[in-house]
């Protein structure tokens, strides 16, 4: 009998060896907790960084390649002969505007005032640049059939060009080196860059004799800013002379304007959600900007990029 008692008392489980139980697995279940929680912060970081480093690198790529461009207009070995007067910007019905812009393959404007807008559109970004880039397709063609009525053609033949709407097509009358085969017929760019007031770095292109309504291309740009490299002695090269400098943070002139050859650009990206881990106060420093701050919880990035309009150089320096 007494055997039997005693393993009757050995059955189940003390109060205090439940209490001990229930804090070992709150304990456990609290380090579970902290660690899936540090775990989704560091994904959570990753995530973020990278999503500002892919919109960096795609913006860099896009501008680099489109700057590569800038001032192609076929095979047009002299430069259309200078205006005394750049056009509106946001010029796009009136050819003969659209004719003498030829001559500056880069506009802009610097530090967009507060509720200043671009062409009748969007807010711009107080503060941020706005970058004009004209040029002609890479891609030409030799007949006039299927051009379209309302979009704008250039067609060179070397020493001169048609700028014309497809429905002129009797306009296309350049030839090549032959004086038989027609000159190939190229599709006019003419793109807008900018940052709207929401933090969108957005385009706008001139197709079918207007411009297009505005394309949203990467979120969450804190700033855009434009340097212009200026040709000041005729070689096709970036050089300085005297006081003057090479890059300055908008020409001032028709010549000026006609004389850049490069660009620096800079974007100032941010990412388009908070993390969840402390940044705290980030500085940057560029285009003539000193100790740009912020204290906030968006992982940030500066990019750069220096572009030789090598399309203009070529034509300035006679080759």
């Amino acid at each position: 009998m007494d055997i039997l008692v005693n393993r009757k008392a050995m059955i189940g489980i003390s109060l205090v060896e439940l209490m001990i139980s229930v804090a070992l697995g709150l304990f456990l279940s609290l380090a579970t907790v902290d660690v899936a929680l540090k775990v989704w912060r560091v994904n959570r970081q990753i995530e973020l960084t990278s999503e500002v480093l892919e919109n960096g690198r795609y913006l860099v790529q896009l501008l680099s390649r489109q700057l590569s461009l800038a001032g192609f207009y076929g095979w047009l070995k002299l430069p259309p002969a200078m205006s005394n007067r750049v056009p509106s910007l946001c010029t796009g019905i009136v050819m003969t505007d659209l004719i003498k812009a030829l001559s500056f393959p880069i506009d802009g404007i610097d530090d967009a005032t507060k509720d200043q807008k671009i062409c009748s559109g969007d807010r711009l970004l107080r503060g941020t640049d706005v970058l004009v880039i004209r040029r002609a397709s890479t891609k030409g063609v030799h007949s006039i059939i299927g051009l379209k009525g309302r979009q704008h053609y250039l067609q060179a033949d070397g020493y001169s060009f048609v700028l014309a709407l497809g429905a002129n097509k009797k306009s296309f009358t350049l030839t090549q080196k032959d004086k038989v085969t027609p000159a190939p017929i190229r599709e006019y760019r003419q793109i807008i860059y900018y940052v709207s007031d929401d933090h969108v770095f957005k385009r706008r292109r001139l197709l079918n004799g207007k411009y297009t309504s505005a394309e949203p291309l990467v979120e969450g740009v804190d700033d855009f800013q434009v340097e212009y490299g200026l040709d000041r002695s005729g070689d096709g090269m970036v050089n300085s002379e005297g006081a003057s400098p090479g890059y300055v943070e908008l020409p001032v002139s028709a010549q000026e304007w006609g004389a850049v050859v490069a660009i620096k650009y800079y974007f100032l990206l941010r990412s388009t959600d908070s993390t969840p881990i402390i940044q705290g106060i980030k500085h940057y420093t560029y285009a003539g900007k000193i100790n740009v701050s912020f204290d906030d919880d968006r992982i940030r990035r500066l990019f750069t990029g220096v572009v030789q309009l090598v399309n203009v150089s070529a034509r300035k320096s006679g080759l």
